[in-house]
């Protein structure tokens, strides 16, 4: 029994030597998404894991455009709200560095680069003048301020952030 009580401390110092040891294999693995990735090219960033569904015809050399001729924008078979933005930006001819910068440790893109190419938000705010009940992009809790990331994600499907109190339908693409 007083071995067993022993270890117990040798056991606790052992716990961050693991952790720390299995931090630093993680940390310098080789991105998931490669800056070098083609549009389209669905293999360079998800390896031979299949994205597609069967029967679905081959993506090389597609665009954006080709992809809108069977997935029409607003359509039954629309990719809005489906495709995570980097995919979208990808097949626009967007590429990584384009937005994370030349760098081995990309970090999260911060709204100051989004409203560089989009325009600044009232005017993303003009754009969706439209939508109904609400205009995103004009809250009344936030006016034009939200920070786009709480909707658009780059590499994760995208949310509508409202619909944590509210009830709308609007698609978040």
């Amino acid at each position: 029994m007083h071995n067993r009580i022993c270890s117990i401390p040798r056991m606790a110092a052992l716990v961050p030597l693991f952790a720390l040891v299995v931090f630093s294999l993680t940390a310098h693995a080789a991105p998931k998404r490669l800056a070098s990735a083609k549009p389209a090219n669905c293999a360079s960033c998800h390896g031979k894991e299949a994205v597609l569904p069967a029967g679905h015809p081959s993506t090389a050399g597609m665009t954006l455009a080709s992809c809108r001729e069977c997935h029409a924008k607003g359509g039954a078979s629309s990719l809005a709200g489906k495709l995570p933005l980097g995919h979208i930006h990808q097949l626009s001819g967007v590429t990584c560095v384009k937005c994370h910068g030349k760098t081995k440790k990309p970090q999260p893109v911060d709204m100051a680069q989004c409203v560089a190419c989009h325009g600044d938000t009232d005017k993303l705010a003009e754009k969706t003048a439209g939508v109904k009940p609400q205009n995103p992009h004009k809250s009344p809790h936030y006016g034009t301020t939200l920070d786009c990331n709480n909707c658009h994600h780059q590499h994760e499907k995208a949310e509508n952030f409202c619909l944590q109190c509210h009830k709308f339908d609007f698609v978040v693409p």
